[in-house]
């Protein structure tokens, strides 16, 4: 395991002036392969895996593990069609938008108000002045009302605000997905691929979105992930 922590300091970025001293973050390499979603839809119990984001690659949670620090990907198909949500472990939380997107559903054919995951930016301090808020998260919604591959609440690239309990207190972190869709022969294909992710080890303290690796000098505990999911 390579975990250390990120020394702050600084290229080229603007936000130079923010301490980055107690941040562990690990960076996606390809290492870890694909993670599988939760899949509710006959019975099963967490059948998915979680990424834990005080974790590296060759620790992440094996299926049907959600420590703390964890978020998952479930894909639901009910009466209102098929979705993508976003779920943590017992004792996490994930930033909700304040705004919200109309995705059609049987119940609502002019659109029902969801609410994905608020935006952060590079740069970004994370801490209690972030919308945290217990419960699931959108990522995507289809059904036959849409007549599109269906809508996303997030963009191909969106970073998360986590914070989470530990013995020591509340923690906070990020995590940076890149999501990647195809349609072939009516089949859609979604890819969320972690980017990087981390938190401050030190409870309470804000946690810094750190910019990528080449705007870093050093950037240590190399991690990967992905989620698949496919319909």
């Amino acid at each position: 395991m390579l975990t250390t922590r990120t020394i702050a300091t600084l290229a080229t970025m603007s936000v130079s002036s923010l301490s980055f001293a107690d941040m562990i973050v690990y960076q996606n390499t390809g290492e870890l392969g694909a993670l599988v979603y939760y899949d509710p839809n006959f019975g099963n119990v967490i059948y998915g895996q979680s990424l834990d984001i005080t974790l590296g690659t060759n620790q992440q949670p094996k299926a049907g593990e959600t420590p703390a620090g964890s978020i998952f990907f479930m894909h639901l198909i009910d009466l209102n069609g098929e979705f993508i949500w976003m779920g943590t472990g017992s004792v996490t939380n994930t930033a909700r938008s304040t705004d919200f997107i109309l995705i059609p559903t049987q119940l609502g054919p002019e659109g029902v108000p969801y609410y994905g995951p608020q935006v952060f930016r590079t740069g970004d301090a994370i801490d209690e002045t972030a919308n945290f808020v217990d419960g699931w998260r959108p990522i995507h919604g289809y059904n036959d009302l849409t007549g599109t591959p269906g809508i996303f609440t997030v963009d191909d690239t969106f970073t998360i605000a986590i914070e989470f309990e530990q013995n020591d207190g509340l923690h906070y972190g990020f995590a940076e997905f890149k999501r990647v869709f195809t349609v072939l022969d009516g089949v859609v294909d979604i890819d969320i691929i972690p980017q990087r992710w981390g938190y401050n080890d030190v409870a309470g303290e804000a946690a810094i979105v750190i910019p990528a690796p080449a705007s870093l000098l050093v950037l240590s505990g190399l991690s990967a992930g992905l989620i698949r999911r496919r319909r």
